[in-house]
């Protein structure tokens, strides 16, 4: 009788489950995206499709924050085009905060047999960090200077020259820079692939037929802003600290079903 319950309530969340799975996904009998155009994978950033069509510069845009997946059964690449997941960059920072950190790449998994290949580019970067703001300068105040004076005696009629200091007036200091952010973290890339009897060539920017770059790198991170300047006798500003987290660079793994 146990079984027999759990069984019923296993079969009733499959029920439930199974088409909020199938509404994640896009499953498309044929997909051309255009010379130039940008295709963007739907919510569930997952998708299914019988025969890719990428014209000349197209590409295909995964949701970084999601886990994608792309799945084509037979796929046709022109030149220049690229398949990514690459997280955006950090946005700048103010004189209080350092730039934001760059978006982490997001994990890719590709499955598809080329029928013809240029060259293609399938990128899980993460994304830069933000720059950080400039300080202000500080007002410049007025330096120290000499000035000649010439006095006449009314006796003697004689003429005498000096040099007197004229002290100047502070200005005020510089106010701080702020730090870059992070680079974010490259996404992980599992790449399984079959041919029409080519071998692809991988990371190799001169190729222009049968050519697939693999990029991963952790992004960059930003650069930190310039401190304002102080005035006359007083300091410059610095750069305020904050933590900066080394981007990682993410794992590539290459199937050839060609040779299972």
């Amino acid at each position: 009788m146990l079984k027999t319950l759990l069984l019923l309530i296993a079969c009733s969340l499959l029920a439930i489950s199974s088409p909020i799975a199938q509404a994640q996904q896009s499953h498309l009998s044929k997909l051309v995206i255009a010379k130039g155009k940008t295709y963007t994978v739907s919510p569930g950033n997952t998708l299914l499709v019988d025969t890719l069509i990428m014209q000349d510069k197209a590409t295909m845009k995964f949701d970084p924050s999601l886990y994608g997946v792309l799945e084509a059964k037979i796929a046709y690449i022109g030149q220049k085009c690229v398949i990514t997941s690459k997280g955006s960059d950090g946005k700048k920072g103010n004189r209080e905060q350092a730039g934001s950190s760059g978006e982490n790449g997001g994990d890719l998994t590709v499955s598809i047999h080329f029928a013809q290949l240029g060259n293609l580019i399938i990128d899980t970067s993460g994304g830069d960090g933000g720059k950080g703001a400039d300080g202000k300068h500080g007002a410049a105040g007025i330096q120290d200077r000499y000035e000649t004076r010439t006095a006449t005696d009314p006796v003697t009629k004689k003429t005498t020259t000096t040099t007197v200091l004229v002290p100047g007036r502070a200005g005020t200091a510089g106010s701080d820079a702020t730090m870059g952010g992070s680079g974010g973290h490259g996404g992980n890339i599992t790449l399984q692939y079959s041919t029409e009897g080519f071998i692809p060539i991988f990371n190799n920017e001169a190729v222009k037929k049968n050519g697939i770059r693999i990029l991963t790198t952790g992004g960059r991170q930003g650069q930190s802003g310039q401190p304002g300047k102080g005035g006359f006798q007083r300091a410059d500003g610095g750069i305020k600290y904050a933590e900066i987290i080394p981007s990682s660079e993410g794992k590539i793994m290459l199937i050839n079903r060609d040779n299972l």
